[in-house]
């Protein structure tokens, strides 16, 4: 399994070296493989660094079988006969986790899928049919609310085939917000006053039953969408806290928002949102969600229809912080929609990644440059990925360059399906070199083009787009310089595949670059989320995409 980039650790500035045209320090990990690898032998505690919580590893230093040196923080801790033992030569190690998080994130058979389906008025507007799509040549138009009545039925058939021991609930949203659950019962109706008050609406979805399993509900649940009638407003805002709130008593559940517009009432209204203040409210109230969700390993998608304006930038946050999907669906595709989103099998919930470097080093575009990265992933599928850059310090390359290698350790831990919880780590070592040549000969084509494509995304999506293109920019200069080495062979579709996929960054950016600086006054030029305001809903669900790019490397990690 590849973990990391295979090119040596390269400093930026380092003496007699040729300039390469971007930074190579890239960190590529496909956590599903790493959760898919860990039948490996279970230890019971592993030993701690007093100073970072590093683990003592092949990589440490053993003073006189008395204390262990700490390689990434410099720290002396003791090292007693009776943990002696515990020092491995292998670089992977699986451990068993916190037995206290066993009960809490067993997921199995308990996990929920929660349709929260737009009913508003606006749901009626109708979709030509073809004679082909239409069973009765009479009819000609579908509305939007019919098209999604269809889905849920054909998908609810689908699922009832395939998983009857599946726990489905439904939530729908105009004006007013419907609990309907599985269906075995009368809706709880949420409405006025209510649709003001988060922890309200919070209490309320965890106080919801556990829905009955699919073979219990099915009739009861088609029967409450058959029945449902288009009017109102879009209280999309509550509906997606109720039913996120629902979702997170049984970690690994799936919430798929299907919307045709702007939520408008006042909790998370992405309809009035001219006035810079009630944009960053709006904002920030469905990032708080995607923390929330993210924070019960909650996996939330977000479909919308074609032809409509949902504000995906924001809206799609759900999706990006907890690993769902963001689509604009035509109306009569939805049902292969949904069946996408819950194809994806979720593997581990309660995913969290702690990667530590040298004090030499630091992580880029990752908040205070500091050698420690942590990641919350909530839950993770087979394909989830993660790329980020570091780099060294300009004051401590000479002190790096006097290593041949340079350490990297990984911790992963993760929830299984059936409860158990696992602490795997990681220990690696790669070269270093302050040779051009050297490094270009190293360099997967494949792991720098997947991290040129998520990287550049990431960054365009939180504000930061000039840097985005930049980065996107000085990476294409080192493909294109990795293509002409002379011992690099690879087919030029691969890098025209490639290619295609970052127009988006290449040149859609460039023209909302120019729209956003036009009239700006030097003094906010270095605004970060007025450009990310300006993006439509195609643009943005172009960049989640991208985010998500994975395809093309997995093969090779996979090795």
């Amino acid at each position: 399994m590849q973990n990391t980039q295979d090119s040596p650790v390269t400093p930026s500035r380092a003496p007699s070296m040729e300039q390469l045209p971007a930074n190579c320090n890239i960190l590529l990990l496909n956590i599903g493989k790493m959760v898919k690898d860990s039948d490996s032998y279970i230890r019971e505690h592993p030993l701690l660094c007093s100073g970072c919580s590093a683990t003592c590893s092949k990589l440490n230093q053993i003073n006189d079988s008395k204390t262990w040196t700490c390689v990434f923080c410099a720290a002396e801790n003791p090292l007693s006969n009776d943990n002696i033992f515990k020092i491995r030569e292998e670089g992977d190690e699986l451990y068993s986790g916190d037995p206290l998080l066993e009960n809490e994130y067993s997921f199995g058979n308990q996990s929920m899928i929660i349709f929260c389906i737009d009913i508003s008025g606006s749901m009626s507007v109708t979709t030509e049919l073809s004679q082909d799509q239409s069973n009765d040549y009479n009819i000609v138009y579908k509305s939007r609310m019919e098209a999604v009545k269809s889905a849920l039925d054909q998908t609810l058939d689908i699922l009832h085939k395939q998983h009857c021991e599946k726990r489905v609930a439904l939530v729908t949203f105009s004006d007013q917000v419907k609990l309907y659950g599985d269906g075995l019962k009368e809706p709880l109706v949420l409405q006025d006053t209510e649709l003001l008050d988060p922890d309200h609406l919070k209490s309320q979805g965890e106080d919801q039953p556990l829905p009955r399993p699919l073979s219990e509900t099915l009739h009861a649940l088609k029967e409450k969408i058959h029945c449902l009638e288009e009017s109102g407003a879009t209280a999309l805002g509550p509906a997606a806290l109720v039913s996120i709130a629902i979702a997170s008593k049984s970690p690994g559940s799936k919430v798929i928002i299907c919307t045709d517009g702007r939520a408008n009432t006042d909790l998370g209204n992405l309809e009035d949102i001219s006035e810079e203040y009630a944009y960053q409210s709006s904002k920030l109230y469905y990032s708080n969600l995607g923390d929330l969700a993210l924070q019960h390993s909650v996996v939330v998608s977000v479909v919308t229809i074609e032809g409509t304006n949902c504000r995906l930038p924001e809206l799609g946050q759900l999706a990006d912080k907890t690993g769902g999907k963001v689509n604009i669906v035509h109306p009569l595709k939805l049902a292969d929609e949904f069946q996408s989103i819950l194809e994806e099998d979720i593997i581990a919930t309660n995913v969290k990644l702690k990667v530590f470097l040298p004090l030499t080093m630091y992580f880029l575009y990752e908040g205070d440059q500091q050698s420690v990265l942590e990641k919350s992933f909530g839950s993770v599928t087979s394909d989830t990925v993660l790329s980020t850059e570091f780099n060294i310090y300009s004051s401590k390359i000479k002190e790096v360059l006097r290593f041949s290698q340079l350490p990297i350790q990984l911790h992963l831990t993760y929830t299984l399906p059936d409860g158990r919880s696992r602490w795997r780590i990681l220990s690696l070592r790669r070269p270093v070199t302050n040779d051009c040549s050297t490094a270009l000969e190293s360099i997967d084509l494949s792991v720098l083009q997947i991290h040129s494509v998520q990287f550049s995304a990431r960054l365009a999506m939180e504000g930061y787009v000039s840097e985005a293109r930049n980065v996107a920019l000085e990476l294409k200069a080192l493909i294109d310089m990795v293509m002409r080495h002379e011992k690099y062979e690879a087919p030029d579709v691969v890098y025209e595949d490639w290619e295609n996929s970052m127009a988006p960054i290449y040149e859609d950016l460039q023209e909302y670059m120019k729209e956003d600086s036009s009239g700006k006054t030097e003094q906010d030029s270095h605004r970060e989320v007025p450009v990310v305001k300006t993006f439509s809903d195609e643009m943005a669900t172009m960049i989640f995409h991208m985010k998500r790019a994975k395809n093309k490397v997995l093969s090779k990690l996979g090795n």
